[in-house]
């Protein structure tokens, strides 16, 4: 095989593995805010899969209220939950907070934050039972009644309203393209370098 083919060859592999990364779930890192009407706020970070307006698959979560950091699990992340309607009993119920909502159903691991806001259903938590004993918790949804923001802080401190969609903020931060592709476009250039000098040798 002449080096014209090689090269071809070479050029159609990592032409595939680029498009592979870019059609491939991509991950991104976030940070989000929310600001209570009263001025007090909740901030933190995030990982996610962004499609279109939602953003999902969340794990690595911070939080924080007022500057005060949430207690985490052991590898420093919360817990992520959303919320499902029982629709088995519809009747209103005393959560865990004090607030009187719908009673809830907490489905693990598939909270959902939006970049307009309008589909949050999320649980932040530092327990994996919403429903046994915790520290901190911030909840935007359904949950706690119309479209609610809560969020109780490691010092106690609760605060809770009605959702409003122009006070969240999410933004993202692209993770770096797979290091596969990196390494494979290096180890590409260095052997195209050793080969040219080879071929200039040999004339």
């Amino acid at each position: 095989m002449n080096m014209k083919n090689i090269l071809k060859l070479v050029g159609i592999t990592f032409t595939l593995l680029v498009n592979t990364a870019v059609q491939a779930d991509i991950t991104y890192d976030y940070i989000y805010s929310y600001k209570f009407d009263n001025g007090e706020i909740v901030s933190g970070s995030f990982t996610g899969s962004e499609n279109g307006n939602l953003i999902t698959n969340l794990s690595n979560i911070t939080a924080s209220l007022n500057g005060i950091e949430f207690t985490t699990n052991a590898s420093g992340s919360l817990y992520a939950f959303s919320y499902v309607p029982d629709n088995l009993s519809p009747d209103l119920t005393s959560h865990t907070s004090g607030v009187i909502g719908p009673r809830a159903a907490w489905a693990s691991g598939s909270a959902v934050a939006s970049f307009d806001g309008t589909a949050n259903n999320f649980l932040f938590i530092d327990s994996i039972n919403p429903d046994g004993i915790f520290v901190n918790y911030f909840a935007i949804g359904s949950a706690f009644g119309e479209a609610s923001s809560v969020a109780k802080g490691s010092d106690g401190h609760f605060v809770n309203e009605i959702f409003s969609p122009t006070r969240w903020s999410v933004a993202q931060t692209p993770v770096p393209v797979p290091a596969a592709v990196w390494l494979f476009g290096t180890a590409l250039l260095g052997w195209l370098g050793v080969n040219k000098r080879r071929h200039q040798t040999a004339i």
